[in-house]
Order: C-alpha cells, then sequence, then structure tokens
C-alpha cells in the first residue's frame, strides 16, 4: 500500500485539535523540531518511521492509524465527543480519556492473546417502557453471573469485565462528570470512572455506565452527569438498572 501523505498529515492536524495542542507542546512532547513539524502539518515531507511511532505514542493510539484507512483508534469517536461535550471537558480530561481508550485497546489485545475467557450477555429489550429495561436487565445479568437472589455483589468492576467490558479509573478535572461508556472500534464497550468520586459512588457510576453499554447498544459514547436539571429518560433506566444490581430488593 503507497503511504497517503495528505491522509497522514489530516489525521495529524485532527489528532492536534482535538488534544487542544499547540505545535510549541507537541514539540516539547516529541523532540521533533518546530520547522519540521511544520512541514508535516503542511503536507511538504514525508514523516520518517520513527517520526510515526513518536507521534503514535504521544497520541496513545496504534501507529498504523496514521499510515493507513484501517479504524484502528476511537478517532471518530473522539471527535464526535470531544465537539459536543467540548466545554465540559478541560485539555487534561481529553488526555485522559485519550490514555483510558489506549489503554482499553492493549487490555484487549492481550486478552485476545492470553486467551482470557468471558461471559458475554446479551440482553435483548422488549417493549418501551425503560425503567422496566433496567430492572430486566438487572436481573438478569445476576442471573448470568451466578448471584443468588438476595446476594450483593463485592467485586462489580471484575462483573463487568467478565462480561466483556474494559474498565478503568481516572481522575477527571470537571467534577460533574461521573464516568463515560463509549464503543471503542477494537475493544468495545469501555467504561471510565471518575476517580475523584467516593468509592460508593464510584461503585454505583461503574454499573451506570456498564448499563449504557448493556442497554443504549444503538449510541457510540454517552457521557453521564453527577446532575441533571431534567434526566433524560436513558438516565434513568441506567440509574435503575445501577440500584438493582447492586441492592436488589
Amino acid at each position: 500500500m503507497a503511504f497517503d501523505r495528505e491522509m497522514f498529515t489530516n489525521k495529524l492536524q485532527q489528532y492536534c485539535i482535538q488534544m487542544q495542542l499547540a505545535d510549541a507542546e507537541l514539540s516539547e512532547r516529541t523532540g521533533i523540531s518546530p520547522e519540521r513539524l511544520k512541514a508535516l502539518k503542511e503536507n511538504q515531507v514525508d514523516p520518517t518511521g520513527d517520526e510515526v511511532l513518536i507521534l503514535a505514542d504521544v497520541f496513545m493510539c496504534d501507529y498504523r492509524f496514521f499510515i493507513s484507512n484501517e479504524k484502528l483508534a476511537p478517532f471518530e469517536q473522539t471527535d464526535l465527543l470531544f465537539r459536543k461535550h467540548g466545554g465540559e471537558l478541560s485539555a487534561n480530561d481529553r488526555w485522559a480519556i485519550q490514555e483510558f481508550l489506549y489503554l482499553c485497546e492493549c487490555e484487549q489485545f492481550l486478552q485476545d492473546e492470553l486467551g482470557v475467557e468471558r461471559k458475554p450477555f446479551n440482553f435483548a429489550k422488549q417493549g418501551n417502557y425503560l425503567k422496566g429495561h433496567g430492572e430486566n436487565a438487572a436481573q438478569a445479568l445476576r442471573r448470568h453471573l451466578g448471584y443468588q437472589p438476595h446476594e450483593q455483589p463485592m467485586d462489580i468492576f471484575r462483573d463487568f469485565r467478565t462480561i466483556g467490558c474494559h474498565v478503568f479509573r481516572r481522575r477527571l478535572a470537571r467534577d460533574n462528570i461521573s464516568g463515560l461508556c463509549l464503543r471503542h472500534p477494537v475493544a468495545g464497550p469501555s467504561l471510565l470512572i471518575n476517580f475523584n468520586e467516593d468509592q460508593y459512588r464510584q461503585r454505583f457510576s461503574a454499573a451506570h455506565e456498564a448499563a449504557h453499554a448493556i442497554l443504549d447498544d444503538d449510541q457510540e459514547f454517552v457521557v453521564s452527569f453527577a446532575n441533571w436539571e431534567k434526566a433524560p429518560l436513558s438516565e434513568v433506566r441506567a440509574n435503575t438498572f445501577a440500584a438493582r444490581y447492586l441492592m436488589p430488593p
């Protein structure tokens, strides 16, 4: 496959925009001179192999993302995410999300290589009563994982990893964000929990984001805020799932 310099240039420019990264800071992070970066970003020269690897390392993505048209990074999802919620995300939050997604991809690769067994869980929604979806999905997942009717799950992070979700905790500067669920093109359902919250809230947030992974299968990503002026029905459904999964009636 012939190298497409214009494609490389476009992706580099878009990543800089997504991560709000100025040329001077990119030069400092990569060790590539400002003059050389300018030439790369203006489609004047081909990057060397080392430069592609360095840039991939800085932006925490598969190096093949820069040199092929394969969808090997959650670029489209983060682009939409940052466009929609850019006002609620600081520059550090963007880097935390980028790191989280890269860790999900690495974890998926390692699990595949090591043959880690999972217990995939699929839930078919019936009817239009969203709160009922949450209740029924929680009961079905508890049965799927072998819990007794009144048993409380202790390690919910393990539970959700068992069914194929990737779960990581990172500190987000904006306290009003509890977590997010994003469908990684390689890793699949990926859940980020805000580590700034207390342990009990983190458990609830993890269950809430798992509900989005299970029930909002038509969404590329969902950002969950600690407080909503008027909660959408999908958030009510996710809250219901979390409550019934963690503490059955």
